[in-house]
């Protein structure tokens, strides 16, 4: 019975060692994720800023946004890295003005990336993840420091979500072997413990019943059981042997007061 309640117990240790873990890995692979997301955007940004200054001089020049040539730079800049979908240059009414791809020309951005420039507005830059891409923009200024659009690079999601699926298959293997060193560790740790402190009280319960039936009071004659390695233990058990002294000693006092009074 007592070595099926320590089986029992150390079993119960399982089911929270692996919720544990499993949260631990989550939320390292969502720290990771948040962490590779920005290294990619600050490359990006780079990329948009360089776009940004090249307009804003123009714009200091005296030029309005709609009249600027820049076709061909966001062309460059696209074709330069594989991973840049479009370079795209919108208005403060999110239609586009200047792309890397012509046919985008004059149509409306996502509702998303005008809330996001205009939320972000006071920022050096923002960023979005869509579903099949991320996106990255820095707000535009004219010359009187007034926001009259922003510079969005849209970029393939491939890199960011291969890293993550390669730390997700990295953090299952490791946590995995992780995981079952920790249980067997933890699970026949807990068996060992929990089997002696049952082995002792499954010793006491007889050395109890010993006392009971037997009216032992000696402490050496009764705490004779090796078993017993606990002080508390001992402690014990020496409290019941003094206790059932005293009440020996009690019970022989009344009797000889119950003598004398007859006699």
């Amino acid at each position: 019975m007592f070595f099926g309640f320590a089986f029992r117990t150390a079993l119960v240790l399982i089911p929270i060692l692996v919720v544990g873990i499993t949260i631990t890995s989550a939320l390292s692979l969502h720290k990771f994720s948040q962490t590779f997301s920005t290294l990619i955007n600050s490359g990006f940004e780079f990329v948009t800023g360089e776009v940004r200054n090249g307009i804003q001089v123009q714009l200091d020049l005296g030029l309005l946004l709609k009249n600027l040539e820049i076709a061909q730079t966001l062309e460059e800049y696209q074709i330069s890295d594989n991973q840049i979908l479009s370079i795209e240059v919108f208005d403060n009414h999110g239609v586009v003005l200047h792309s890397s791809d012509s046919s985008s020309v004059s149509d409306l951005v996502p509702e998303e990336w005008v809330n996001s420039w205009r939320l972000n507005s006071t920022n050096s830059s923002w960023a979005l993840q869509e579903r099949n891409a991320g996106v990255v923009g820095v707000p535009i200024k004219n010359n009187l420091g007034q926001d009259v659009g922003a510079v969005v690079l849209r970029y393939s999601r491939n890199l960011l979500d291969q890293n993550i699926w390669n730390q997700t298959r990295h953090l299952i293997t490791v946590n995995s072997i992780a995981a079952l060193i920790t249980i067997l560790v933890a699970f026949f740790s807990a068996m060992f413990i929990l089997s002696r402190l049952c082995s002792e009280y499954r010793s006491m319960g007889k050395i109890m019943d010993i006392v009971r039936t037997n009216k032992k009071t000696d402490t050496e004659e009764v705490q004779q059981d090796k078993n017993i390695r606990t002080p508390v233990f001992h402690q014990f058990i020496s409290m019941v042997l003094a206790t059932n002294r005293e009440m020996d000693l009690t019970i022989m006092k009344a009797r000889s007061l119950d003598e004398g009074k007859e006699n």
